[in-house]
């Protein structure tokens, strides 16, 4: 403000360094500081670009991004009528606060609108009939970004105006009352009502009664509040028509006449923010304090003793007021606390001296405690250790005293655990309550969990039906192997799923387009595959991606070629591909006797796995008989070159009649070796039943482990359970799990049980998943899946015992 004698005049800033075509976050905010008004003279144009700097950071960007057009078009033309407040001129001096017979009081009036909330001040003087009105000060806040009711926001403009009006009281004197007037007849009630509001309401209410009193507050209509002009934000050219300096016209006349209003009261809208509560009628019971209601409610048996601990120096404490114990435990109160809770066991466990299950024992009562009367009474020991104290086998508290034993010593099991009970307690049938509580801890679960497993499969469909060589294959990568030069180089293998002969090719490389390279070779010389099998290399994915590209339905019109379908094994299943790497199996040693420590270059490499291809496919696959007069076993290779001959006949020998009789001798020959294939090698393909010790089926919301044979067993991580997907035969096959880093699905022989439930099982997860999918020797179909698998409401309890009530959108 430019100060003159008894006027004040607006000083505005330059603007000039601002750009019209780019309007940045930074320049608003700089625009909306540089109007210095401490006093809020004119906060009724002020609040524009407070407004708008909101709405552009609502937008998204940065500091130094653009804002929206309208934002900079509204900023802009805000701008320009910005200098029309150089014409305003505000009075310094209001009146003379000593002046005799004259009666001041301050009026503050409060509004509010979904833009902004505001509070302005102003000082009636009467002075010998005559009434002045003064501005003294104004506030204006913007609207919480968070949507929020008009009530509350017509609340928080009155906590504004409390704060406003204590801090002119703090500095003019001699006023005589004071007035708050708002047009929200909900905000008023709330402030004039000594009732428990909620917290929102609540907190705001009690500070305006703190700083004013409720009687002060008073109802104005909407049309004669101020403060709506600061509220709702104005231009410079609509703010100088405006009488905001002098305020409301009938603020000049007598009390008499001020504008009264019959206000209606929104009791709906006002009992919203009261403060909910609950009342529970609790019958009063004659039980006593129950330990197993204790170790229900605690899961650290340490815990549940300094709990006790701190009740009996409680108790201690208020029996003798004068020497009250202070600071930490110590450890005679922690002992008697752990008699008091071993007392309660008891006495919740046996009947005294003369029960039945204790009576071997010898029991004597001694400190209250029930212990065993041993033969090492005389010895010079430790009174636990000569007499143990004698506790059940099925209590929760025993299985919280032996979980702790068990971490505090390493996770020890078996006897040397049990050695380390009985230096204090003998637990009866000790030996049976360790095997089965230690089930419980995880950290001895995870190492010494077992994974699941299934009976084996029968083979599918495209593994044993009838078809050319090479049609059904599976395909894999073996090596690197080092080459004279020094550089790598890998065997492409593919293997016949039925006939179970090989192709081997050589890539330099283990890229996609090094195997679309092989991949051409072996089509061109050993035909057009219909099924591809293979792992999820993402040579492989890449090439049944390329694949997926080419419009079959065209190339099947005019070449009726159909489309190649790639089935992939699940991940870090690499027995599912067990067709194929067995003959990677029997290659490796081969070549493992055959190259030794050699050093060859590319051809003589590639005539070697030429030569080991031959004798791979030479193999025999059937029963091979020492009778000279069986026929020869079946090899993959006579499905490869058929009937071989040696020798051509002459031309002018062969005639019509007897080629057709050599083709049908052909033809009988190729059907006696499918039979052959069909009887002697596929019939002797019988089950190989697994001795597995773990074949039960994984739960829907189990707690399990997922193995992995690259990492140690203690990082493999925490999963749950949420899907099942099952084979042809019934079975499970592979389970979809939810981890920590996101969704998976594993074959059920890397899964862990821990023997753990999780809390609630979500309805995705009961939602088994049924595919139609063939992978190496399972295939997976729409099946109906066991009785275990169906929608099964699960229940938990807390700690404490009370029942957990699963989300509807659970059930």
């Amino acid at each position: 403000l430019r100060i003159s004698l008894f006027l004040s005049q607006i000083n505005l800033p330059s603007f000039d360094d601002m750009k019209p075509c780019r309007i940045s976050r930074r320049m608003l905010l700089s625009a909306v500081q540089r109007l210095y008004d401490p006093i809020g003279i004119v906060c009724p144009v002020t609040v524009i670009p407070k407004k708008l700097v909101q709405q552009a950071w609502l937008s998204g960007g940065d500091w130094d991004s653009p804002v929206e057009n309208a934002v900079r078009e509204e900023f802009l033309e805000w701008i320009h009528e910005l200098p029309a407040l150089k014409d305003v001129s505000v009075p310094r001096w209001v009146t003379n606060f000593d002046l005799e017979g004259s009666v001041m009081t301050l009026h503050t009036f409060c509004d509010a609108s979904k833009l902004a909330y505001a509070a302005v001040i102003f000082l009636r003087v009467e002075l010998r009939g005559d009434v002045h009105v003064h501005l003294v000060a104004a506030k204006s806040r913007v609207a919480p970004v968070k949507a929020t009711t008009i009530p509350r926001l017509e609340l928080l403009a009155a906590t504004v105006g409390a704060r406003l009006c204590k801090s002119v009281l703090n500095v003019l004197k001699n006023i005589s009352t004071t007035y708050y007037w708002s047009d929200s007849s909900t905000a008023l009630t709330w402030i004039k009502r000594d009732e428990p509001w909620g917290v929102f309401v609540g907190n705001r209410v009690n500070e305006i009664r703190t700083l004013s009193d409720p009687s002060d507050w008073r109802h104005i209509p909407g049309i004669f509040n101020p403060a709506d002009l600061a509220s709702r934000g104005c231009s410079p050219n609509v703010f100088l028509k405006t009488n905001w300096w002098e305020g409301p016209q009938w603020l000049s006349y007598s009390e008499d006449q001020w504008p009264v209003s019959s206000v209606e009261i929104d009791e709906d809208e006002v009992l919203l923010e009261k403060r909910k509560t609950s009342i529970s009628a609790l019958g009063e019971t004659k039980e006593p304090f129950s330990a197993f209601l204790l170790g229900n409610a605690m899961s650290n048996y340490w815990k549940i003793i300094k709990v006790i601990g701190w009740i009996v120096r409680f108790w201690k404490n208020s029996r003798h007021g004068v020497c009250r114990a202070r600071g930490r435990l110590t450890l005679d109160e922690l002992e008697l606390a752990e008699k008091w809770v071993l007392r309660l066991v008891q006495l919740e466990a046996f009947n005294g001296l003369d029960d039945v299950s204790i009576r071997k024992l010898k029991p004597q009562n001694k400190d209250g405690l029930l212990r065993v009367r041993t033969k090492i009474w005389a010895r010079k020991d430790s009174p636990d250790f000569r007499a143990p104290i004698i506790l059940p086998s099925n209590h929760i508290i025993v299985e919280r005293l032996i979980l702790h034993v068990h971490r505090r010593n390493g996770h020890i099991v078996g006897q040397a655990l049990l050695n380390r009970l009985r230096e204090r307690y003998w637990i009866v049938r000790g030996r049976q309550a360790i095997r089965r509580i230690l089930k419980k801890c995880v950290v001895c679960q995870r190492f010494a969990a077992q994974n699941l497993d299934t009976e084996s499969p029968p083979l599918p469909e495209d593994r044993v039906r009838d078809a050319r060589v090479f049609e059904v294959v599976g395909t894999d990568f073996a090596g690197p192997l080092y080459l004279a030069d020094g550089n790598k180089i890998w065997i492409c293998i593919f293997t016949c799923a039925i006939y179970r002969a090989v192709h081997l090719d050589l890539v330099s490389s283990l890229s996609t387009e090094a195997f679309m390279m092989a991949f051409r070779r072996f089509v061109a010389r050993r035909g057009r595959p219909s099924i591809i099998y293979s792992d999820n290399g993402t040579n492989f994915r890449g090439m049944a991606n390329a694949l997926k590209t080419i419009d079959w339905e065209q190339v099947s019109e005019f070449s009726k070629a159909d489309q190649i379908e790639w089935r992939f094994n699940p991940p870090t299943a690499a027995w599912w591909g067990g067709f194929w790497e067995r003959m990677i199996q029997t290659l490796k040693v081969l070549l493992r006797k055959i190259l030794g420590r050699s050093s060859l270059n590319f051809e003589e490499l590639y005539t070697i796995i030429c030569d080991c291809e031959s004798l791979i496919n030479s193999r025999p696959i059937t029963y091979v008989s020492e009778d000279p007069t069986d026929p020869l076993p079946i090899s993959p290779q006579m499905f490869l070159h058929e009937i071989m001959e040696i020798g051509v006949p002459d031309c002018d020998q062969l005639n019509s009649k007897s080629l057709n009789r050599r083709i049908k001798y052909r033809q009988a020959k190729a059907e006696e070796l499918r039979q052959r294939f069909r009887s002697e090698y596929l019939g002797g393909l019988t089950f190989a039943s697994k001795d597995s010790t773990n074949t039960r089926g994984p739960r829907i919301g189990e707690v399990v482990v997922l193995g992995n044979d690259s990492a140690k067993r203690l990082d493999w991580p925490l999963a749950v359970v949420e899907g099942l997907t099952y084979g042809r035969d019934g079975r499970v096959r592979l389970v979809d799990v939810r981890t920590a880093e996101g969704k998976l699905s594993r074959p059920i022989q890397r899964i862990y049980p821990l023997e753990i439930d999780s809390d609630v099982g979500s309805d995705q997860g009961q939602q088994t998943k049924l595919e139609s999918r063939d992978n190496g020797g399972v295939t997976l179909e729409e099946v109906d899946p066991p009785d275990s698998t169906k929608k099964t409401i699960y229940s938990a309890t807390t700690r404490c015992g009370r029942l957990v009530k699963v989300p509807a959108r659970y059930l």
